[in-house]
């Protein structure tokens, strides 16, 4: 497996583990190319803020690493695919082209073929691809919230069932009907079609107006009313009500937890952390790992269905399969295999001294669980200061949700 290093950590040289591509499945840099001094430049000077996968063949050599590589693809693939679809949708939008029933039923179908290739290729973990592509954000964004929807509604079907037999006035609810997640999808995949009108202020760092942050806060209505008669009348209701929270402080209706649907609340959690993670359009972006941290036991747990949330956790990964991660001890360790139960605590083997040397051979192949080693934890990643993951104090204040939206950014987090 490569070795996942920040952008700013590339040198003349190094051959990268495999292409670099844009949303669109553009290649910008082949896979095994060695780098050369102005491809480090032009990648640390256009997007800082990537992770990079290197080869490592010493590494590879002597360690059995866990090959994520099935799961990076399908997320990519589905992601993509709806990401085509929506460009559809939004080219309507930009030509002030109403939307048609027919227009819209047209998306079903990518919808459920979407839903069907995730079905033939089963993942266990959600791993998102650093985005290059800066042009598009909310048609990437949009198919990224369908694939973490789609990955955490499956992994909680039986959960689902239950929600919406006690939520349905319909004493015996068909199964069958409980376990229809197309709804789900649909509405995931048009949570923000009510921004698609907005996208320009994603391309400018002027303070929101106003109206600006009017037209911001009123988008879930906006973009339910889009929607033409006779379509689903679950996804519209996922659209209008996608940023409610789960404690009553979200927006615009500041519904609470018990009256909101099950969708909404998966929805919720799937847009919150793609958009709080979109470092290539947000200034105040967050990593995985601080995201998932927020949402978990931070400040905003209590914006999160806390049954969902738990799930979700288990899903995603802040550390891939290759991070070079530094420890408490101030050595550097490569994540060997995940931890599903505790994403902080991976798999690692201890592989650089202090000083970014090399250990030798002979001392590279013990494989650590940091989960049962209380001497050793992470202390960065990719330059970010961790420590905060294993404070012993898991009481944290709440912090209450926004009145006034200044930014994109608050806006779409928490």
């Amino acid at each position: 497996m490569p070795l996942v290093i920040p952008c700013s950590e590339l040198r003349p040289g190094m051959c990268l583990a495999e292409a670099l591509m844009s949303s669109r499945g553009r290649v910008l840099l082949s896979g095994g190319r060695v780098l050369d001094h102005s491809e480090v430049n032009l990648l640390q000077r256009k997007y800082p803020d990537i992770t990079v996968r290197v080869t490592d063949p010493a590494l590879d050599e002597l360690i059995d690493f866990e090959d994520d590589s099935h799961d990076r693809t399908v997320a990519q693939t589905a992601a993509r695919k709806i990401s085509r679809s929506m460009e559809k949708v939004d080219k309507r939008i930009c030509r002030h082209t109403a939307l048609t029933a027919v227009d819209i039923k047209a998306l079903h179908g990518p919808v459920r073929e979407t839903m069907k290739y995730l079905e033939e290729n089963p993942v266990s973990i959600a791993l998102m691809p650093d985005s290059l592509d800066r042009d598009h954000y909310l048609r990437e964004h949009s198919g990224n919230v369908f694939f973490l929807s789609m990955l955490l509604g499956a992994a909680v079907r039986e959960h689902i069932v239950a929600e919406r037999q006690r939520q349905t006035a319909v004493p015996e609810l068909s199964r069958r009907f409980s376990l229809n997640i197309t709804p789900l999808g649909l509405g995931a995949m048009l949570c923000d079609i009510g921004m698609l009108p907005l996208e320009h202020l994603f391309t400018t760092d002027e303070p929101l107006t106003e109206d600006d942050q009017k037209a911001i806060h009123d988008h879930p209505h906006v973009g339910a009313d889009m929607l033409p008669e006779g379509f689903s009348a679950l996804a519209k209701m996922i659209v209008r009500t996608h940023h409610e929270n789960f404690n009553g402080s979200g927006y615009p209706k500041r519904m609470n937890g018990d009256s909101l649907h099950i969708f909404t609340r998966i929805v919720r959690i799937a847009d919150a952390y793609d958009a709080a993670t979109a470092k290539h359009v947000y200034k105040e972006a967050k990593s995985a790992a601080r995201v998932l941290w927020e949402m978990t036991c931070g400040p905003y747990y209590r914006f999160f269905d806390p049954v969902l949330m738990k799930v979700f956790a288990g899903l995603i990964q802040p550390f891939p399969i290759g991070a070079k991660l530094r420890l408490a001890d101030g050595r550097y360790a490569v994540v060997v295999r995940y931890n599903r139960k505790n994403p902080f605590l991976p798999n690692v083997i201890i592989a650089f001294d202090a000083k970014g040397e090399r250990l030798p051979k002979e001392d590279l192949r013990l494989v650590l669980s940091l989960e049962d080693r209380n001497d050793l934890y992470v202390r960065s990643f990719a330059g970010e200061d961790l420590s905060y993951l294993y404070g012993a104090d898991t009481s944290y204040r709440f912090v209450p949700a926004r009145k006034e939206i200044n930014t994109l950014f608050e806006a779409a987090y928490p």
